[in-house]
């Protein structure tokens, strides 16, 4: 009789565990409407950090082992800036330090899917160029970071990573 009192306070207390838990589930929260990559983009837009990466060194784990901020060196004078507009979808490259990673400097722009990017192609007359997203640009956004791969051949040699401010 002992034994059943004992497993019947068991068996309630694990009711009322169980009635509790599913009870403090909760309330789902909406995230709100889906920021817009190409509203995000739109504006003016000045080089300020420039990481470099090796990629061919064989004892990295991962490509920020071998990452080196060369900001210092490589924007020694004012920095390059670029601006997209989104209605014509033109860009337009002011030169200063930095723009020698685009050879691209007018022309047309373009996402590889404008709800979801992964990179941004610059085109022109000499044709296009590829640069990855490093993260998503929205509205919101102060930054813009792009990926630069410095190739040898079909080879990869070296990456930047291209960091811009909002202006």
């Amino acid at each position: 009789m002992r034994l059943m009192k004992h497993n019947f306070k068991q068996i309630i207390f694990a009711l009322a565990l169980s009635i509790s838990v599913i009870a403090c589930k909760p309330e789902p929260k909406e995230l709100g409407p889906r920021a817009n990559q190409v509203e995000g983009i739109h504006g003016s837009w000045v080089l300020t950090k420039i990481d470099q990466i090796d990629v061919n060194v064989e004892l990295a784990f991962q490509e920020s082992d071998t990452l080196l901020d060369v900001t210092a060196a490589m924007l020694s004078s004012a920095p390059m800036e670029i601006n997209f507009d989104k209605e014509w979808r033109n860009f337009e490259i002011t030169q200063g330090a930095g723009s020698e990673f685009f050879n691209n400097f007018m022309g047309t722009w373009e996402f590889d899917n404008d709800n979801y990017p992964s990179y941004l192609q610059l085109n022109n007359v000499f044709g296009p160029a590829k640069y990855s997203l490093i993260r998503p640009v929205r509205p919101q956004d102060a930054y813009l970071a792009i990926k630069y791969n410095k190739m040898c051949g079909s080879d990869r040699t070296v990456s930047y990573h291209l960091w811009f401010v909002r202006k």
